[in-house]
């Protein structure tokens, strides 16, 4: 058997089969990996763990413990240059910052003017949420191009509407979470039932993207799809036919850019109608009867007709719930509160599904959904050329995160910024600190003696707080250059890639890569480093 750890860069590969069970499993198929994908292998960290791949047009990392669960054939090597972009008719579609028109409205259900309107804002990680936040509340919260920056929620009202709640919420790939953060989002989208949802995509990650939209729609909330950083889609000679994926998803679709503000206007009036008329999405049904034998298509909705009563109950969406239900989701099952009898059928349909697919349960659901995101794609989007920042960013990264340069490079800017750091400028500004409280220091004394304070009391001011407080406020001007210029390194995009390579070294001591920001951030300060 010959796995995905074998494979060498610049090599293409077709995934036969993913081997293993659990949460590790279905978060490689919520990627995209699933039976009959290609595969290329992009970059091999210097440690020789991860690897970096491209599926479905974009860039995935995968430890070599979870390459070695995915069973390939077919191996060649592609030229990428060589590949053609496909054409599409170009139908007319407002541009951004324009009205859109697609609207359903047979099911209309206004809401009292009195209602709140509450927004779940969800997305990928590093997608936009917390910009796209930003813009609709007139916040400040922070942005990275880190994944994982948001990790709770946040709340706020979109501007010139009082009456709303947007909640800003963690980064999650699917509607199956992986991590305490994905929790978060899906448990708000679940249990406090929001009046309707943003979700906003990266329209450079289409592909990837859609696969939360999906799982999204069943939910049957009133939706609108912001697709962000379009400016950079055209701006790179991609195109996207919003007027077909809007009738093909059945929601309304907003071009946006949500750094330069753009199309925002429009995504908010789209927003508050579907909230206002609780426009929920166009029922369409996204299983193909005609795909590997209709199987899973009937499975789906045997499994919808067997538990409608228990959803409406629990109160969860049907076709959401028999989703779940199919992929052994136990929180679903529990709350669905299923008698034995009603198990023992729907693994009875299940396992005949897994029969006459040829796919196991988790499996065939994924590999249904990207079927139709295929679709989708296919009739709505060209790829984007490369930018020529993305060639730069190509060729820095050979020597960056080159397998003999990778480490070199980190060593010497950390000693360079550690030098600029300690010895030259938070050196000098400490010292400018200091003396700036010594005299200070001196002056206060020197007037509380002339007007005969008691002695204590100077010894409380000079003593305590200026010589006390004032020597932990001279390491202030070490911390911000340290922090300065890590944010600096953070916003280029060179501490994702040092978590990129150390991600092997840092798992010998029971850490992520990602550990290293905090780890960094711990020899400027120990407490937002801990937080």
């Amino acid at each position: 058997m010959k796995t995905l750890k074998e494979i060498a860069v610049g090599q293409t590969v077709t995934v036969k089969r993913l081997h293993g069970e659990g949460p590790v499993k279905r978060r490689i198929m919520d990627m995209g990996i699933t039976k009959g994908v290609s595969v290329y292998v992009r970059k091999v960290a210097p440690l020789g763990d991860p690897v970096e791949v491209t599926v479905r047009g974009y860039e995935l990392s995968l430890r070599l413990s979870e390459a070695e669960k995915i069973e390939i054939s077919d191996i060649e090597t592609v030229d990428k240059s060589k590949q053609k972009s496909k054409k599409l008719k170009r139908t007319a579609h407002p541009g951004l910052g324009e009205n859109g028109k697609y609207h359903i409205k047979k099911d209309e259900h206004p809401l009292a003017d009195d209602v709140c309107l509450t927004y779940a804002l969800v997305g990928n990680q590093n997608c936009g949420k917390t910009t796209l936040f930003n813009q609709l509340t007139g916040s400040n919260q922070h942005v990275g191009n880190f994944p994982g920056v948001t990790v709770d929620r946040k709340d706020g009202a979109i501007k010139g509407y009082e009456n709303t709640r947007v909640t800003d919420l963690p980064g999650i790939y699917s509607m199956s979470p992986y991590s305490s953060e994905e929790i978060v989002s899906r448990n708000f989208v679940l249990n406090e039932k929001p009046k309707a949802i943003i979700n906003i995509i990266d329209a450079t990650n289409i592909e990837r993207n859609l696969y939360l939209t999906m799982q999204l729609l069943e939910m049957n909330t009133p939706m609108v799809v912001a697709l962000n950083m379009m400016d950079e889609v055209t701006n790179n000679h991609g195109f996207i036919d919003v007027n077909q994926m809007e009738q093909l998803l059945g929601v309304p679709v907003v071009p946006i850019s949500a750094v330069k503000n753009e199309g925002v206007d429009e995504l908010v009036r789209h927003a508050i109608h579907i909230a206002k008329y609780q426009e929920r999405p166009e029922q369409i049904d996204y299983c193909d009867e005609n795909e590997r034998g209709g199987a899973v298509h009937r499975c789906i909705h045997s499994i919808c007709y067997l538990i409608e009563d228990h959803a409406k109950a629990a109160d969860i969406p049907l076709r959401f719930a028999a989703s779940k239900v199919i992929e052994g989701d136990a929180l679903i099952i529990e709350q669905l509160k299923l008698e034995q009898n009603e198990k023992e059928m729907i693994e009875h349909i299940v396992v005949q599904m897994e029969k006459e697919s040829g796919l196991d349960r988790s499996a065939a659901m994924a590999d249904m959904r990207f079927s139709f995101i295929e679709k989708v794609c296919e009739l709505t989007v060209v790829k984007p050329k490369e930018s020529k920042e993305r060639v730069r960013s190509e060729k820095i990264d050979r020597i960056l995160t080159g397998k003999y340069t990778a480490l070199p490079c980190f060593i010497g800017i950390m000693l360079c910024v550690f030098y600029l750091t300690f010895n030259v400028i938070g050196a000098f500004l400490q010292d400018l600190l200091q003396a700036g409280i010594d005299v200070l220091s001196a002056n206060v004394s020197g007037w509380m003696q002339q007007m005969q304070v008691n002695e204590a009391l100077q010894s409380l001011i000079v003593n305590g707080i200026f010589a006390g407080v004032g020597s932990v406020l001279s390491f202030l001007p070490i911390i911000v250059t340290l922090f300065f210029f890590l944010s600096l390194m953070e916003d280029s995009g060179y501490i994702a890639r040092v978590a990129f390579f150390m991600d092997k070294l840092l798992r010998k001591i029971g850490l992520s890569g990602r550990s290293i920001v905090p780890m960094l951030i711990g020899f400027g300060c120990t407490v937002p480093a801990v937080m």
